[in-house]
Order: C-alpha cells, then structure tokens, then sequence
C-alpha cells in the first residue's frame, strides 16, 4: 500500500511541478451567442489574470492536506493490534553492554515497543531503560563475552532459563539477535497457522547442506539453523529439550563434549536426540546474508514479506532506501525500514511526506 501511495502522490507531485514550469495554460475561444459573450469572455479574462503556478501550488497543498488526513486516520490503529495478537510469543534477545548503543539501541526505537511486554534480554550485565524483571545477566555464569564455544552455549542456555521462568506465559521462544529487526506482524501470521502443542523447530538453514556428523553416538547428518538470523521454538519442541537444558553446566558441558557451537549443538539435540526435523523458513535473515540487500528491485518487491532482517556494517545496509532519519541516528537505515513497514505511524507518515516534497522540489 505505500509503495502505490508513494507512487500516486511522487508522480502527482511530478506531473504538477513539469504544468507549473512550463506555464501553458490551454486558451478556450469566447463564442458568441445572445446574453452570454461577455460573461463566459470576462469569466476568462478573470481566469488568466492569475498566475496558473499558484493554482497549481493551491491545488498541490490540497493534495498533500487530503493524504495527511487519510493517512492520520489509520493511525488510531496501532500495529500492535492484530488478528493473530492471540498468539504468543516470548521474544529473547540476546546483547552485550558494549553494543547497546551500536546495535540494541536501534531495535528499542522500532520493532521492540511494538510487543516490549513480551521482549526480554540475555546480557552480560544489567541495561538501561531495561525492567530488571525482563533481563538475565550472565557475566557471572558465563564470564566475559566470546565466540568461543563455552561462551556462546552459556549465553544461549539462559534463553531457556527465560522461557522457564514465564513458560505459563507463552507458546513459543524466539531467539533474535541484537542486529536484527523482526516484522512481529509478519512472525505471529506465521506462527498462527502452526499448532504449538507440535514440536517445531523454525529457522533459516545456515549452510546449504547437512551437517556432517559421522562419529558415535548418532552419526546421522543434519540441519541446523543459524540463531544469528532468529529461531523459533514451539512449546511441544521446549517441553522435549527440557531433559537437556535443566541446568547451565548441562548444556555447557553437551557443547564442550561434542564442539559444537551453541546453534549447531541446539540443531544436533533436537535432530539427532529428539528426531525433529529443522522447518526451515527462507523469511529468516541473519547478517551473513549479504545477497539481501543486493538486489534493489527484488528487495522493494519482497521485503514486506519477510519476517526478520539482519544487519552489518559496512556492507550489510539497504543503501539504496531513502534516508528518511540523518545517517547518524539510522546507519542501518533500520529505522527507515521500520518506517516503510509500518506507515501508520505518526513520525513516520511526516517522514515519508518530508521525503517526497523534498524529492518534487
């Protein structure tokens, strides 16, 4: 809708400027008739002693008055309210205090108040603006944070600690990463039409093929999915990985054991110990994807169909997006993209109207 939006009022706005630069306006001839000549020619006269580039502006002001009204009307409607609000989801988000003004800063001004009950945060320590209730710290469990494999399996066991804690709660843990931004609305729609009480596992693959375990035991390939572009978990597959995840030590100790990172040691308990398959969800995107944002056309075409995006600087940005914030305070143009996915919203609406006056001038 607002890319047609955008499209009406751009090309509108276009054609006005191109009339009122060139100026010609259309001369109708007075016909004579009895009683009527010198009204309709005096009608005229009237008309052209007016400059036809201020009617243009008027009419141009109208348009704009007209969409801004239309447009604020469906801002009593908040994206928070849903047909699939019913679903619920707990969202985990997993961050380091060094990269909360880089990174999560930038997820708190767009996706995260849209369900900010629901969100909570793995952290190495306790974060601003943060409700305690709502963050676990692990630098006293886990230490200081790494890529190593301890490290990360520790930060990621506590997810599960979360869930635990609130599991009466909620039907399924999403575990998202600090650089990316998730489209809520899209992730209930699709979680809506799955059975919660089934196990699944949802993710994008992260290589393109299985993972070649051969050793003993369960020397069976399998699927993983990367956490870094989002994992979905339903509360039929939580309840099985209970017996795995009772305990930090236990799941630490499982990673150690078989030296497997924490999305590939999660991808091995549930496919190889459970015997659940990875549903895998093309819709996932993490910041190794770079392809993403390659392909101008295709993104505009599809990106409001997606369900989370990742991001990276320098490269992993959709540079070609307009800058509707200055680049400081939206280097991924996150921000910008929040904006084009939910255009109901107030700030985003004279945002985008800024844009394109500025794009017509």
């Amino acid at each position: 809708m607002l890319l047609s939006y955008t499209y009406t009022l751009w090309h509108q706005l276009r054609l006005l400027k191109s009339f009122a630069i060139s100026g010609k306006v259309r001369k109708y001839p007075c016909y004579k008739c009895d009683g009527g000549v010198r009204r309709r020619c005096q009608g005229m006269r009237f008309f052209n002693r007016y400059s036809f580039q201020t009617c243009l502006i008027i009419l141009l002001l109208f348009l704009i008055l007209v969409y801004y009204y239309n447009y604020s009307c469906l801002a009593v409607v908040h994206p928070k309210l849903s047909p699939q609000s019913t679903v619920r989801i707990m969202y985990v988000v997993r961050t380091v205090s060094k990269y909360y003004s880089t990174r999560l800063i930038y997820l708190l001004q767009t996706w995260i108040p849209l369900v900010q009950e629901h969100v909570f945060f793995v952290s190495d320590i306790l974060l601003p603006n943060i409700t305690q209730t709502h963050i676990i710290p692990t630098e006293k469990t886990c230490g200081l944070s790494s890529h190593s494999v301890r490290s990360l399996c520790c930060q990621t066991i506590h997810d599960f600690i979360l869930y635990r804690r609130h599991a009466s709660n909620y039907d399924w843990l999403c575990h998202i990463d600090d650089d990316q931004y998730v489209h809520v609305d899209n992730l209930r729609k699709y979680l809506s039409t799955l059975d919660f009480h089934r196990p699944y596992y949802i993710g994008r693959n992260s290589w393109s093929t299985t993972f070649k375990r051969t050793k003993n035991p369960y020397p069976y390939h399998f699927w993983f999915a990367t956490l870094g572009a989002g994992v979905c978990l339903s509360k039929g597959i939580l309840h099985l990985l209970d017996f795995h995840t009772q305990t930090a030590s236990q799941f630490i100790n499982g990673c150690i054991r078989e030296y497997y990172p924490d999305d590939i040691y999660l991808g091995f308990l549930i496919s190889n110990h459970l015997n659940v398959s990875l549903t895998k969800n093309l819709r996932f995107h993490s910041h190794l994807e770079r392809s993403l944002f390659d392909d101008k056309h295709s993104f505009i075409k599809t990106f409001h169909q997606q369900i989370t995006f990742g991001f990276g600087l320098p490269h992993v940005v959709p540079r070609f997006l307009p800058y509707l914030f200055p680049k400081n305070i939206d280097p991924f143009r996150m921000r910008t993209l929040h904006c084009l996915l939910y255009t109901q919203l107030e700030d985003c609406q004279i945002r985008i109207q800024k844009y394109l006056l500025n794009m017509a001038e």
